[in-house]
């Protein structure tokens, strides 16, 4: 064994391949163990800006809770009833930079998928920077088979409410 470190090191070709196949097992672990790690979490989205928390609301029981908050647009339903009515108010808090139009609402029924227009009592367009409340009703299923409930804003759908 001749070389500069005679009887130290010894290089076999044959012997180095489990060590090379081992070394990137655990470096693959380390990597792994990485990227699904919580530390540095934040609670920010991809373009930068912080996620907002909602806050909690607690209502009566027998009582349907449901809320949209997309771009300044905060819009919160309130329904009660069990007998085939359902009444309630519709809060619109409007922080988007413009005026909306009036809004109204519709529920998908749980059980079958079909549509129940909602009635917004003296809806009016709601100016920026202002909160307005209305009443609404609807006829034709119970708090129970509540589907999907869907927010209107004059002729667009803004998509649906979540459950609180």
């Amino acid at each position: 064994m001749g070389g500069p470190f005679p009887g130290v090191f010894a290089y076999d070709a044959r012997l180095m391949k489990p060590t090379r196949r081992f070394a990137a097992f655990v470096l693959l672990v380390a990597l792994a163990g990485a990227c699904t790690g919580t530390k540095g979490q934040t609670n920010e989205t991809p373009s930068g800006s912080s996620v907002s928390e909602t806050a909690t609301v607690s209502v009566p029981p027998g009582t349907g809770l449901y809320r949209y908050v997309n771009a300044g647009l905060t819009a919160t339903l309130t329904l009660k009833g069990t007998t085939g009515q359902l009444t309630g108010t519709l809060e619109i808090q409007n922080k988007t930079g413009r005026a909306l139009p009036p809004p109204a609402f519709y529920v998908l029924d749980a059980r079958d998928g079909h549509r129940i227009d909602g009635s917004v009592e003296g809806s009016a367009d709601v100016p920026d920077g202002q909160t307005q409340t209305f009443q609404v009703t609807f006829d034709g299923l119970e708090l129970k088979n509540l589907g999907l409930v869907v927010l209107l804003m004059g002729h667009d759908n803004y998509g649906a409410f979540v459950q609180q």
